[in-house]
């Protein structure tokens, strides 16, 4: 580990944002979207969505004791600003009776989450810090925590004692790094790790079982994964080769094909039925099932033909195609594997394209490919974010060439929807995944989070969803909320 508590650097430690700084506010994406306060209590949309009004937590206090104010905020949005650091399209932001007001340059609806996710900072120890240099080695924030030691192995935070909110129940937090998979298993049937989340494989087996009464696994499926068709390439370009394809994927058997329980098969939307399931209409909830006919005669009407168990097309030649993934990675090898063998029922010779990981990011970037299981898109508070840098011909993660003025069309009106017209205005994007295919939902994706319960009590589960158990990268909120609500057990 190398020290680095600037909130603003990419690679600032885990634990600077959440126990040290501390955000906005967020939603709980693990449950449905609750406003999750933090240093601002609450938001008020200015009609049309080019302004909000937040109202800041007046007890909110700076570990040095002074308080933190609008004049904190107004600094940071300013700061950011100045250092082409805002990705939000913030015009100006002013003082108000019970915290500051924000003006856009056009309706902002849509990064109502990012904004929440922005880190304040005090504007004494701040102004003239280069937000690209400074390692910020003696962190001054209004989190609950404060730095400890840094070795390269492990980060601690010591609980504060004057901390502004409440009583800090966990006096010490331990951040530590492993070498591999098996050992953090080890580590954690020994419950020397309290809360983890690794591809360990099999790990209801590996973990859980050693202990049930203990050991508890939560995957929060946070984000979807499809098969990505290079749409410049053909057949791909042809929709009844890729409904074909997708007719014949056996969903289930690919997400139980490496650790049954941490994926799950999704719906056509790519919207998580589980937890979108208000959003989708009833009939386009559930997860396409196989059907070998039903694929033949989609790819028929594209011009291949079942010739002794091999799909041949009006050249005389087997459909045939790569699948890329990273080598590296031993699940995303087995889903991947497992896919290529449900093509191959249906007479497609599909193989596995094993590449290291900067190979696979060059051919992604480069278009040199004809299709990739690997990518994730993650879900947000609402789903702009994730059609937009799937499906929008000006997103960088859009790797399929997906060009289509209909999609551009209906992610311009969701884009600038009002909170209540949001649903509605993500149908036009839904009809487009299960019409046209851009590209073809597979599964959700579970980030596994491992946790016990013989040191302490309280830990956000599947029962009890109040926030995701994530120990601080994006949301701080996540991890403050959760290191704040355990109980020793």
């Amino acid at each position: 580990m190398q020290p680095n508590f600037n909130p603003f650097s990419v690679n600032a430690l885990r634990g600077t944002i959440g126990l040290i700084y501390e955000q906005l506010f967020d939603f709980n994406t693990a449950h449905e979207n609750e406003f999750m306060p933090s240093l601002a209590t609450k938001y008020t949309w200015a009609p049309g969505g080019k302004a909000i009004d937040l109202t800041l937590d007046n007890r909110a206090k700076w570990s040095d004791g002074s308080a933190l104010t609008a004049d904190d905020v107004i600094f940071t949005f300013g700061y950011l600003k100045q250092h082409d650091l805002l990705a939000l399209p913030v015009d100006k932001v002013t003082k108000t009776a019970d915290g500051v007001h924000l003006t856009f340059t056009k309706p902002a609806y849509a990064a109502i989450q990012d904004l929440g996710r922005t880190v304040i900072v005090p504007q004494k120890v701040w102004t003239g810090k280069d937000p690209d240099t400074d390692t910020n080695l003696k962190p001054m924030g209004s989190g609950p925590y404060s730095l400890g030691q840094v070795t390269g192995q492990q980060a601690t935070f010591t609980a504060r004692d004057d901390y502004w909110k409440q009583k800090v129940p966990v006096p010490q937090i331990t951040y530590v790094t492993t070498s591999n998979t098996n050992l953090l298993a080890q580590q954690l049937v020994r419950h020397e790790v309290d809360l983890a989340y690794a591809g360990i494989p099999d790990v209801k087996n590996q973990y859980v079982q050693k202990n049930p009464a203990q050991n508890h696994l939560w995957p929060v499926y946070a984000s979807m994964k499809p098969l990505m068709l290079n749409l410049k390439r053909k057949p791909f370009d042809n929709v009844h080769v890729r409904k074909g394809i997708a007719l014949s994927i056996d969903r289930q058997a690919v997400t139980d094909a490496y650790n049954p329980g941490v994926y799950q098969p999704v719906g056509p939307t790519g919207l998580y039925q589980g937890t979108w399931s208000k959003w989708i209409d009833a009939k386009d909830r559930d997860p396409v099932k196989p059907d070998k006919t039903a694929a033949l005669a989609e790819f028929a009407q594209a011009g291949y033909q079942e010739q002794g168990g091999k799909l041949i097309g009006a050249d005389g030649k087997q459909l045939k195609f790569q699948i890329l993934t990273v080598s590296a990675f031993a699940d995303g090898m087995a889903y991947t594997q497992e896919l290529a063998s449900q093509l191959a029922a249906v007479g497609i010779d599909a193989t596995v394209n094993g590449v290291p990981s900067a190979a696979y990011t060059g051919d992604e970037d480069k278009r040199d490919f004809d299709a990739i299981y690997g990518d994730a898109f993650t879900f947000g508070t609402n789903p702009y974010t994730f059609y937009n840098k799937m499906l929008s011909k000006k997103s960088k993660t859009n790797v399929v060439g997906w060009d289509d003025p209909a999609t551009e069309a209906a992610l311009g009106t969701l884009a600038q929807a009002a909170p209540e017209a949001q649903l509605q205005a993500s149908k036009p994007l839904q009809q487009i995944m299960l019409t046209q295919l851009p590209v073809v939902p597979v599964s959700v994706k579970g980030t596994p989070y491992m946790y016990n319960t013989e040191h302490w009590t309280g830990w956000p589960s599947a029962e009890d969803p109040y926030t995701t158990p994530d120990p601080g990268a994006i949301s701080g909120v996540f991890a403050a909320t959760m290191f704040l609500s355990l109980k020793p057990a």
